[in-house]
């Protein structure tokens, strides 16, 4: 007996009980600014750590405003105030909005590390996605009322989509024009024009352009800056990190840190670490939260920020202490890259070249520090390894020996050019007959005599060979093939392949110092041939800021580069005018001069140690190979020794065998690492 049970109908919801359910969706939002729905909802801010970002923020929201630039120190609370203007825009007032970042790979980087989680932790913002699964993608996150379009500078991502706001990060990264169509912010204007009155758009950034980028968008608008309270006289002052941040000049990076201290620019107050919350806590209560318009004609129509790294995150012993490591980097090896690095993320200042507005170095002036007791192709003592550098011109191979010691003091040992084959009547044409490069392999061989006080006490061999594959006339392709068959034939050989460097400039400024090598060759099925030669990419720019800085030093000692005094002959003083045929122009080396080959060789002769497993940014000697540094024997071994005659033999012949003198029998030895084989070779001649 089967038993039917009555289906049970719900009721109805009526009228009122619908309208009770949907009704919050009518209600009249409560009226934010962007600083108070940041302060409301976004769990990560804290308006009383940095006060002054709640009026940066409260400009992307004020309907005057149509502009907004923010540059300041990394790290500094840029992106939260992007971020709080997405948020703001996406639960207070919808509207399309695009966020872009220089490449794409950061884009989804930022998608993934900072977008998503903003959303997935903010349930209004996570309520707000629509109802589909293409809603939250990557490049592109459809809300209730308007869409988030996420891209890079390429011209297809400023295309099909209008936008009525837009953020564009970190702009100094961004490339100055794109594909021929002009820059990201004219780009995002022209995306905007159907939104024209009602649009906003946020440029921010860390400054990385002298000159240009985003300090240009920020002087073109009120330009704001910070003055707070200085705890101490009361007054108020604009703090400037370069000026006003005082340490011990000439310690040790903790002795900085130990020293570190800020001086009021108004009445000389001495300011130590911990003033610096007192600082920030003077802003919270200051009209505009301490900002002062530098250019209030500007108007509201574009408020622009800049922003001190004395008043960020990190704190004033830390300051000091990185600044410090940035001039001993200058100091010890000339190298602007930390200094360049500190200015712009850690003070949120455009760095300005020490070498700028320096007039250019005159042949003169060179005359008169070439020092005698040594001639062309020998070795003084001083250098601790000598390496060769080549410059490739259409007719012949400009060539030079470089010796270095510790903190890159430098020795012009040769200069010389190769203009005819081994048979000594055929003239070389590098970019018509690539085997013509086979010439170059005897430069490995060389060996120079050590003179010391007319006595040859020993002959040192070079460590590598540095070859130009860019090329003259316009043939920088033939060079580079050229310089492929030179490391096949040199490998060929049983050249170990870090005594080979293939050397292309790269053109920007902004590129690393020594970036990685790249593989000349590529697998049939994709992918890096390791056994083809490998091409380097220095920055040149940087490299050639160091050796102008370099050739201005007076004394010898770390830096310093030895010349000797016959390159004031007539037959020779061509080379000087080389080494000054060069001047900085608007942050890049120009030409003031056609031939420039000596000064080239000096810069390949740096690069050619700044690669691993060389030197790279140490200023000691401990990375030259076992067999190739230079050894001087004991002087009382040939005090006695007549200078020989034209043609003689050298007192000693033994090749060079350590780079270190040998340890007294009687004392203990750590165990150490085998650095030879079996048959006492080391380990540069492993690989063969």
């Amino acid at each position: 007996m089967t038993i039917h049970q009555a289906i049970q109908i719900p009721a109805f919801e009526t009228g009122f009980q619908i309208v009770g359910r949907v009704a919050w969706r009518a209600r009249p939002k409560e009226f934010l600014t962007v600083s108070q729905w940041a302060e409301k909802h976004m769990s990560h801010y804290d308006p009383e750590i940095l006060p002054f970002l709640a009026e940066i923020m409260d400009a992307c929201s004020d309907p005057e405003t149509c502009e907004v630039g923010d540059m300041g120190p990394a790290q500094g609370g840029k992106s939260t105030v992007g971020e709080a203007f997405i948020g703001w825009s996406i639960q207070q007032d919808p509207a399309p909005f695009l966020m872009a970042q220089p490449d794409k790979a950061a884009t989804e980087t930022y998608v993934k590390l900072r977008i998503n989680p903003l959303i997935n932790s903010t349930s209004v913002l996570k309520s707000e996605l629509l109802p589909v699964q293409s809603a939250d993608n990557m490049h592109l996150k459809l809300f209730r009322g308007m869409y988030l379009g996420c891209a890079w500078p390429v011209k297809s991502q400023f295309r099909q989509r209008t936008y009525r706001r837009g953020w564009l990060d970190d702009y100094d990264a961004f490339p100055d024009d794109i594909e021929g169509e002009g820059d990201a912010i004219g780009l995002l204007e022209g995306r905007m024009t159907f939104h024209k009155g009602r649009d906003t758009k946020l440029i921010s950034s860390s400054p990385a352009k002298e000159g240009g980028g985003t300090e240009v968008f920020i002087e073109g608008g009120t330009d704001e800056r910070l003055q707070p309270v200085c705890p101490s006289c009361g007054e108020r002052a604009e703090f400037d990190l370069i000026r006003d941040l005082k340490f011990d000049l000439t310690g040790t990076p903790e002795e900085a840190a130990a020293t570190a201290h800020v001086v009021c620019p108004v009445s000389g107050c001495v300011l130590e670490p911990e003033a610096r919350h007192a600082l920030l806590k003077s802003l919270t209560d200051l009209p505009h939260k301490g900002f002062v318009a530098k250019r209030p004609e500007a108007g509201k129509f574009r408020r622009t920020f800049r922003r001190d790294g004395l008043l960020s995150f990190t704190d004033w012993p830390s300051l000091a202490r990185q600044w410090r490591e940035a001039q001993i980097a200058w100091e010890e090896r000339q190298d602007e890259g930390p200094l360049r690095t500190f200015w712009n993320t850690k003070a949120g200042k455009n760095y300005r070249s020490m070498l700028s507005g320096e007039k250019p170095v005159e042949a003169e002036t060179l005359i008169k520090r070439l020092e005698s007791g040594w001639q062309l192709g020998q070795v003084p003592r001083g250098p601790k390894v000598i390496n060769v550098t080549v410059d490739v011109q259409h007719d012949r191979f400009e060539c030079a020996a470089i010796g270095t010691a510790a903190g890159r003091e430098t020795w012009l040992i040769d200069r010389f050019a190769l203009h005819a084959l081994d048979d000594g009547l055929t003239g070389v044409q590098p970019f018509v007959h690539k085997e013509h490069w086979r010439v170059l392999l005897s430069l490995f061989d060389r060996k120079y005599p050590m003179v010391d006080d007319g006595v040859i006490c020993g002959h040192a061999p070079v460590l590598s060979v540095t070859v130009d594959t860019g090329g003259s006339d316009k043939k920088g392709d033939q060079a580079t093939e050229g310089a492929k068959y030179f490391w096949q034939a040199a490998r060929a050989l049983g050249i170990h392949p870090n005594r080979i460097t293939l050397v292309k400039g790269a053109s920007t400024t902004t590129s690393p110092l020594m970036p990685q090598a790249q593989f000349a060759d590529q697998k049939v099925k994709g992918g890096a041939r390791k056994s083809s030669a490998r091409l380097w990419r220095p920055n040149v720019h940087k490299i050639k800021n160091m050796i102008d800085a370099r050739l201005r030093r007076e004394k010898p000692g770390p830096g310093y580069i030895h010349m000797p005094v016959c390159l004031a002959d007539d037959d020779k003083k061509h080379w000087l005018d080389e080494l000054t045929a060069e001047e900085l122009t608007d942050g890049k080396w120009k030409a003031r001069r056609a031939r420039n080959e000596t000064w080239d060789l000096l810069v390949y002769g740096e690069a050619g140690i700044l690669k691993p497993p060389f030197a790279q940014s140490r200023s000691d000697m401990r990375w030259i190979p076992r067999g190739y540094a230079i050894i001087w024997p004991n002087k009382s071994d040939y005090a006695d020794k007549l200078p020989p005659e034209q043609g003689h033999e050298s007192v000693f012949e033994q090749p060079v065998q350590s780079d270190a003198p040998a340890q007294p029998k009687q004392q203990a030895r750590k165990p150490r690492r085998r650095t030879t084989r079996r048959d006492g070779k080391p380990w540069l001649e492993r690989r063969k």
